[in-house]
């Protein structure tokens, strides 16, 4: 693969996965030639690409834009519905948001708050938020710093670390793709079953001088296997970042799918973790909303740097998640999408019984289905999420990401048809 086609996929996936939402400015040319390390031909070649394929839009004078969704009707009906088919995004379908009673609490925040509702943030984030946030998450309300969804929280953390020198960042493998981008890691650990091996990251860290180190992690329901660290495991992890004095970046990307609430690295060991959530993946895809929790010393220079560049989600989001989280409807709503995606899930566990050469990873839970294969796919436009995005191993090159809630109820069984449809055609032999 060209450099060209890597750059075009990195920005097509923060796209359709919503890190960057309609209508917002994408990095310009020169600042992904030099993410990169690239010229500017090579980046504006992955600019036309994304030009081409309808996601992006150039204004002169200011920019690249993603594009603003067509209105049905007027060509945007075809469009919308072939993307429903589509199991390479890790999107939950804003179809499943519950609009009638979440509009309730809107129309009262609005009657009660008035003038307040569009007021400018306070710069670590609403007091009533924080709060409401702090009580479902079971986290202490002065660790916790309110950021436009998890992407933000990544991106300061990369530039937490920046500050301090050159980071050396151990990630698993495979990964979510947004982090391989952001932190460019120096080496990955494999996720197995319970979790990636100890003795792994202690080899990793134990060989390093002074300096800043992390090691990122998606240990509850892992994008893209859904699979979790075991307890014994965390506790041996937590162990070890005290030992060797590195950071636990924990991405808590679905835990509110689990039966019931498990110990997280940033209870095990606090003064060495910086747990990051976004609201965005439970509820609808342009919910900009979420927050991170870091020790003392770190949240302060984090909300410094968050204050350098954006100041979060608006006052009105904020109180509106707060009503959410206040009110119960959060959990009730959680509560129905856990239930759709563990019956998804199912069906593409049986669906698959027909090619004996995937195996799913079926112990796993959440929105995706990690799918081993003994044969690259020859597909060039897949239906799902292809496992280089995932990592460099050739294991999970050969893997694939199946995600299930981009699409509504009614639109399900055709995207499974599709899906069957698709998978004949890549992987005829069976």
């Amino acid at each position: 693969m060209y450099l060209y086609e890597r750059i075009f996929e990195d920005l097509r996936r923060s796209i359709d996965e919503g890190e960057i939402g309609p209508g917002e400015k994408v990095p310009s040319i020169r600042e992904v030639a030099e993410l990169y390390g690239c010229n500017k031909l090579t980046a504006h070649r992955a600019f036309d690409l994304l030009a081409r394929s309808g996601r992006i839009e150039n204004r002169v004078g200011s920019g690249s834009y993603v594009r603003l969704p067509e209105p049905l009707g007027e060509g945007g009906g075809e469009a919308r519905g072939a993307s429903r088919a589509d199991f390479s995004s890790a999107l939950l379908s804003e179809n499943f948001f519950p609009f009638e009673e979440a509009g309730g609490i809107l129309a009262s925040l609005l009657a009660k708050e008035k003038g307040r509702v569009f007021s400018a943030p306070h710069p670590r984030g609403e007091d009533r938020f924080i709060e409401a946030f702090a009580s479902r998450y079971a986290l202490p309300a002065d660790s916790i710093l309110v950021t436009g969804g998890g992407q933000q929280g990544l991106d300061l953390v990369k530039r937490l670390f920046s500050e301090r020198g050159e980071a050396q960042a151990l990630v698993e493998e495979p990964t979510y793709p947004g982090a391989l981008t952001l932190f460019r890691p120096q080496s990955s650990v494999a996720f197995g079953l319970e979790g990636p091996d100890p003795s792994e990251i202690a080899a990793f860290f134990g060989a390093l001088g002074p300096g800043p180190r992390f090691f990122y992690t998606v240990p509850q329901l892992h994008n893209p296997t859904g699979l979790r660290h075991s307890l014994e495991r965390k506790k041996e992890i937590s162990r070890l970042a005290a030992f060797l004095d590195f950071i636990i970046v924990e991405d808590d990307y679905l835990s509110e799918l689990l039966p019931e609430r498990e110990p997280r690295y940033v209870d095990l060991v606090p003064e060495h973790t910086i747990w990051i959530k976004s609201l965005s993946k439970t509820t609808a895809p342009g919910l900009r909303i979420g927050a991170l929790a870091a020790p003392p010393a770190f949240l302060q220079r984090l909300s410094r740097l968050k204050a350098e560049s954006d100041p979060g989600p608006s006052s009105w989001l904020q109180l509106f998640a707060a009503g959410l989280l206040e009110s119960g409807l959060y959990d009730r709503h959680v509560g129905r999408v856990r239930r759709i995606a563990e019956e998804r899930r199912a069906d593409l566990v049986d669906l698959l019984t027909a090619w004996p050469g995937l195996k799913p990873v079926s112990a796993g839970a959440g929105y995706n289905l990690w799918v081993e294969s003994t044969e690259q796919p020859p597909t060039r436009a897949p239906a799902w999420a292809e496992g280089w995005r995932f990592g460099r191993g050739g294991g999970t090159r050969r893997s694939f990401r199946l995600s299930t809630m981009g699409m509504s109820e009614e639109e399900w069984p055709g995207a499974l048809e599709a899906l069957a449809a698709s998978l004949g055609e890549a992987f005829p032999s069976r």
